[in-house]
């Protein structure tokens, strides 16, 4: 029972709607993009830094309506990007 921990945090699950773009786009830019294994082993990009290509490849798939955040109040914690092909 000593690795027992609790978190009062209040996370919640959403579709991430087109009005959510600009927080998830920030979200990949600095914690995904740079660190995604084919861009890294290609240095893409860097951190933080936005890539058009990439962001209009999220933005596409975001606008199929089937993506989904992790949230904490207005704080994107993590996304899953589920597109149609």
């Amino acid at each position: 029972m000593d690795n027992i921990f609790s978190v009062s945090r209040m996370v919640q699950f959403t579709r991430i709607t087109p009005e959510m773009l600009e927080p998830v786009l920030s979200h990949l830019r600095n914690s995904f993009f740079a660190d995604e294994p084919l861009n890294k082993a290609v240095s893409l990009c860097e951190r933080g830094q936005p890539h058009a290509a990439l962001e209009r490849l999220c933005a596409a798939t975001i606008f199929d309506g089937f993506s989904v955040a992790a949230v904490e109040g207005n704080t994107v914690l993590g996304v899953a990007l589920n597109g149609i092909l």
